[in-house]
């Protein structure tokens, strides 16, 4: 899939394009699209990304808000009622999602202080050697997952439901000739190729892809029952399962 926030590979620029991001956005905090991202990723009403991605109908807002593609409710993105523009942080938000603008598909709730933020995204243009955003996002936390779903997906305000598309067909992928996907955690491994998204353990009882104390603790509360702490499907939750699960500790 690929949207606003198609993240930059640092090769697809030349020397005196990179020489003028460094010397002029180092110290730029980009509140709204127009404010710099489109210079990297194409209008938000046009057709192509200088990154090399085509959007459908030969627009990208289309992309975001047509019903064969993305699909997504104007008042996730915009804030206003004249829509015209595309904020990072806000938008008017519905009945069933807050207003984060990009950030509801494009960055993780943190909670506390940090609350929704794309600091994933942030570290994916560190790493691929773009400092636009570093001189004003210096405490960002590490970021969630590749597997972990930002805020908006799996909401019937947008299509976009799944983090981890599979090659080679990114059965979310919306743009032309294009099946690189997101890389939503900053580690340069995109979509399903991010090892965030294999399966998680089948001693994980947590749902948080880590087998540890926390899933001991559920298969101790199950013992002598049935359901899924029953990790070798005998009938019973035992002795046996528990030797499964501390086999898979750690992973």
């Amino acid at each position: 899939m690929s949207s606003i926030a198609r993240t930059v590979w640092i090769g697809s620029f030349t020397v005196s394009a990179v020489a003028a991001l460094v010397t002029t956005a180092t110290s730029l905090g980009y509140d709204k699209y127009s404010d710099g991202c489109q210079n990297c990723h194409g209008s938000f009403l046009g057709g192509t990304s200088p990154q090399g991605t085509i959007f459908p109908e030969q627009n990208k807002h289309q992309m975001h808000r047509g019903s064969l593609y993305m699909a997504t409710k104007c008042n996730l993105c915009h804030t206003g009622s004249g829509y015209s523009n595309v904020y990072m942080g806000s938008s008017n938000g519905t009945s069933l999602n807050p207003g984060l603008g990009c950030n509801g598909c494009h960055g993780h709730d943190y909670g506390g202080s940090v609350g929704v933020s794309g600091a994933g995204l942030r570290k994916h243009h560190a790493s691929a050697g773009v400092s636009v955003c570093a001189d004003c996002h210096t405490n960002d936390p590490i970021p969630l997952g590749e597997n972990v779903k930002p805020t908006y997906y799996g909401t019937t305000d947008t299509k976009c439901n799944d983090p981890c598309n599979a090659a080679p067909g990114f059965k979310e992928n919306w743009s032309v000739g294009d099946t690189v996907g997101l890389d939503n955690d900053g580690d340069l491994l995109y979509d399903g190729a991010d090892p965030d998204c294999q399966p998680c353990p089948a001693a994980d009882l947590t749902g948080d892809c880590q087998v540890n104390a926390a899933d001991v603790a559920i298969l101790l509360g199950a013992w002598g029952g049935t359901g899924a702490a029953d990790l070798n499907g005998d009938g019973s939750v035992n002795a046996a399962d528990l030797s499964i699960l501390l086999g898979a500790w750690g992973t």
